[in-house]
């Protein structure tokens, strides 16, 4: 086993606890659907969240190539599938028997989501550049001008309840990881 299958173990059991605890949210839902009221919104960032959990986990294989490996990267690469759990966590609370209403949650929530949401884009950055300068220059014009627009609409839906804002982005972020997700999907190959 080389440093980087073991050290991607731990990331990789982070990534799974996020993806499990969306999964065990909407089971819960099915489950108790008279007890909650449901809200698109709140499920379509479930789906987004879901979506960066597993492109999260796939881009990862971009450091196999890495030989050298400190506390403070890999720490690093524990970051981003950290704050998409908390994200996780945000989006489902641990629920008993009482009645919640998911747009009320979201809403109460939004702050502390779009706050952790805002710093995905930034840690991005680094990311990126830890791989080499002449790797972020690849990434083109379009990169930059997504990462600043991720971030800045991030900060604006952690300040704004606005409900058309909300919905707004919501869509638009799935549009933008389906988008993502498409771009990458060789990286294996």
């Amino acid at each position: 086993m080389n440093a980087f299958d073991y050290l991607s173990i731990l990331t990789s059991i982070v990534l799974a606890i996020g993806i499990t605890r969306l999964l065990s949210g909407v089971g819960i839902l099915l489950q108790k659907r008279k007890q909650i009221t449901i809200y698109w919104v709140h499920l379509l960032w479930t789906l987004n969240v879901f979506l960066f959990l597993v492109l999260n986990w796939w881009i990862l294989f971009r450091w196999q190539g890495q030989q050298e490996w400190n506390f403070f990267l890999f720490s690093f690469l524990l970051l981003s599938p950290t704050i998409a759990f908390l994200l996780s966590v945000i989006l489902y609370p641990d629920i008993s028997n009482e009645k919640i209403d998911y747009k009320q949650h979201f809403y109460t929530n939004h702050r502390w989501f779009f706050s952790l949401a805002a710093l995905l884009p930034l840690i991005d950055v680094v990311d990126t550049l830890l791989k080499g300068y002449s790797h972020f220059l690849a990434q083109g014009p379009l990169y930059i001008i997504t990462i600043i627009l991720i971030f800045s609409l991030s900060l604006l839906a952690a300040l704004t309840k606005n409900e058309k804002y909300h919905k707004s982005f919501a869509v638009f972020f799935l549009l933008y990881i389906l988008m993502f997700i498409s771009i990458n999907l060789n990286i294996l190959a």
